[in-house]
């Protein structure tokens, strides 16, 4: 729909500010020529857009305009005060912030948005962290967190014995509950480090200029892809029981088989976790290939037996 097109690409401007034609043609998955006709429509309804010429120019909004937005749909209400994610707000030191500003938000709604947003908070509720509760603890997060707001160089170990090194932060990522830290090497070279591993950080005395071209969620996102892109594979088909099909994430529909098996592909990084998925399943699963697996699983099970066999 144009309007919410139009919508967008206001907020877009908003915050991101200046942008090319290009950029926000990628941004609203449309043509080039497409949103100079919504630039145009935005100026002949009286938004202050304008281009500026020249290497490095773009569109951009006056500076001190800001458009008020009070005619949320229900979704869009629901969305915002569903999202958030309370772990990650905690090791940030933003818990009790987030809850201020939640309740701010709350009480500047219109009556019927208010409803939506109460509604929704009483009845749904995303929880991120794993039933084990297991995190790993963010050492060097506040340090890295103001590095990134003042723009300042880092020297940090990455996983000992290893020399210190220099790098520019950019970004934090938190997915599940790993910490990571999207950073500039000095050659230019972008990387993502998991602060786990990080074994020590100073903060220095030396400021960096942040790339205007460098976007967190869209590096986040390749970067995702490529892991996943050169991950090891390790392709294996099994025999599974009915009940057991779902512990495992198949990479094509199960065929079913007789009594209540079925046929699963999937894959895993290794042999050696290929193996201990299957010995986990305790009867349930059983290797039809590769062989190697199905000769690992055999072994490992015989020790197992040897091991817990009653001693005369």
């Amino acid at each position: 729909m144009r309007a919410e097109r139009l919508l967008r690409l206001l907020l877009r401007l908003q915050t991101r500010g200046q942008s090319t034609v290009h950029e926000l043609a990628q941004y609203l998955d449309v043509s080039p020529r497409t949103v100079q006709r919504d630039l145009d429509a935005l100026s002949l309804a009286g938004v202050p857009v304008y281009s500026v010429r020249g290497r490095g120019g773009g569109w951009n909004l006056l500076p001190d305009y800001r458009t008020r937005l009070t005619g949320l749909a229900p979704a869009e209400v629901m969305s915002v005060f569903v999202g958030a994610t309370a772990h990650v707000l905690a090791d940030l030191g933003m818990d009790a912030s987030s809850d201020l500003a939640m309740s701010k938000l709350i009480a500047a709604l219109p009556e019927s948005a208010r409803r939506d947003a109460e509604f929704a908070r009483q009845r749904l509720l995303i929880d991120h962290a794993g039933w084990d509760d297991r995190r790993e603890a963010p050492r060097w997060l506040d340090l890295c967190r103001q590095a990134i707001w003042e723009e300042r160089r880092i020297t940090i170990t990455y996983r000992d014995p290893a020399e210190p090194f220099d790098v520019e932060p950019l970004g934090l990522v938190a997915k599940s509950r790993t910490w990571y830290l999207i950073a500039r090497r000095p050659d230019g070279a972008l990387r993502t480090y998991r602060l786990s591993r990080v074994t020590s950080a100073q903060e220095t005395d030396k400021p960096f200029s942040r790339p205007t071209d460098f976007d967190l969620s869209s590096y986040w996102a390749e970067a995702q892809q490529h892991f996943l892109a050169t991950r090891p594979s390790y392709p294996i088909v099994l025999r599974v029981r009915d009940r057991a099909v779902l512990r495992f994430r198949p990479t094509a529909p199960p065929l079913p088989d007789t009594d209540g098996w079925f046929i699963v592909h999937t894959d895993l990084e290794n042999p050696n976790e290929a193996c201990a998925s299957v010995l986990a399943q305790a009867g349930d699963a059983k290797v039809l290939a590769p062989k190697e697996l199905a000769d690992m699983v055999q072994r490992a099970a015989d020790e197992i037996l040897t091991a817990h066999r009653p001693r005369p």
